[in-house]
């Protein structure tokens, strides 16, 4: 049995969002084989709750890292850290102290492995004899690249031209130096190897756990419901759901009279209370359950123009046979075909055309031909049973 040394930016437990469902995958894989160590900053009790939970759930050791004692850096001391060629978004989470007590832990355990799971840890990865895996969620460069649909101030957009900038550095030293480069898709892989084209990068597909989604029966009879799920505080998705409340959901139900748009998922900043009283519109929230919601849609509906990756939200409603309606960013790097497995719409009024092919009669179809596709390429035993071999194939060559 290897000892491995994983680097997380957070603890990933409950697994809610993308990046804890991606990271638990990842330490249930680490687990089945191997001494797994987690390094995680830990800055109140909720995270260290959170972090007992995961120590019961999964045979692995948590360890804490220290976070900033001071709040978020204000503008001026962001323009020193770019001045230093430094991220600093990616240092944000990180204490002063938090890359020496890595490297202590690194020198006491001496791992075999050393996972440095997202970018967001690159600042603390100790330099270690060990080899490193780089588990990339995005390449997070390329997200801050990307214009989004927002009208952002001055400082913001200078924010995002400097992060994008430094980040990329980041991301090209940190796929320099690792042994291999795990990416969630093809196009992620080909964004890697464009910044070093030597290096070593697979691509192991974001996955959902399929127990816990079976294929539901259509929805009950009744005016049109559609879904969004997402983060809220993740602003790609409070972007698209700023215009889906106030740009398709008026022309929706014009089209479709007593159409109903609920919108689900955490909300730590108190985002939904805008949209509070808004015809047509249920701020839901934070939930325990998603498959109830699930239940009563008739498609999931999601006009996201930024951000990055393979959205777990469209997996899990192909996993639950609810119709995905889409647009093309919100989609790209998924395996599924437009028109066989979801429908593409960029504007309101194309939203009502493809809305009206689905209910017409093609969600059936794409609903069969979705279920299909997460069952072969998108499964948590699928994911798990990849990053054991490529895992396996790293400790053993050491």
């Amino acid at each position: 049995m290897s000892t491995i040394l994983v680097l997380a930016p957070y603890v990933p437990h409950p697994p809610t969002h993308g990046g804890s469902m991606r990271s638990r995958v990842l330490l249930e894989a680490l687990c089945a084989d191997h001494e797994v160590h987690l390094v995680v900053p830990i800055g109140g009790p909720q995270p260290r709750l959170a972090a007992q939970a995961l120590a019961r759930a999964l045979p692995l050791q948590v360890h804490e890292a220290p976070v900033p004692a001071e709040p978020r850096p204000d503008f001026a001391r962001k323009l020193l850290s770019w001045a230093r060629g430094r991220s600093e978004l990616l240092q944000r989470r990180w204490g002063e102290r938090a890359g020496p007590v890595i490297a202590g832990l690194a020198a006491k355990v001496r791992p075999d492995l050393l996972v440095a799971d997202s970018t967001f840890v690159w600042p603390v990865v100790p330099r270690a004899s060990a080899p490193l895996l780089l588990h990339l969620h995005n390449l997070e460069s390329s997200v801050f690249a990307r214009g989004d649909a927002s009208q952002r101030s001055f400082a913001e957009r200078l924010t995002r031209q400097f992060e994008a900038r430094t980040i990329a550095a980041a991301e090209r030293e940190a796929i320099q130096r690792a042994a291999l480069t795990i990416t969630v898709s093809e196009v992620d892989r080909d964004l890697a190897l464009a910044m070093v084209a030597s290096a070593n990068v697979v691509s192991v597909p974001n996955s959902i756990d399929l127990a816990r989604l079976p294929l539901l029966s259509p929805p009950p009879a009744g005016p049109l419901r559609l879904l969004f799920v997402g983060t809220l505080d993740y602003p790609p998705n409070h972007e698209a759901v700023v215009e889906l409340v106030t740009q398709h959901v008026p022309e929706l139900r014009r089209a479709f009279p007593g159409l109903v748009v609920r919108i689900v998922g955490r909300d730590d900043a108190g985002r939904l209370a805008e949209f509070a009283g808004v015809e047509g519109v249920e701020a839901v929230g934070p939930v325990d359950d998603l498959l109830p919601h699930y239940e009563c849609s008739h498609a999931v509906y999601l006009p996201i123009r930024s951000g990055g990756g393979t959205r777990i939200k469209i997996l899990e409603a192909w996993a639950c046979g609810r119709p995905v309606l889409s647009t093309g960013i919100g989609a790209e790097a998924l395996a599924g075909k437009e028109g066989e497995h979801w429908r593409r719409f960029e504007s309101p009024g194309q939203g009502v055309d493809v809305l009206r092919e689905v209910v017409g009669g093609q969600g059936p179809l794409l609903v069969a031909a979705a279920r299909v596709l997460v069952e072969a390429r998108y499964s948590n035993a699928a994911a798990i049973l990849r990053l054991r071999e490529v895992v396996g194939g790293m400790v053993g060559r050491r």
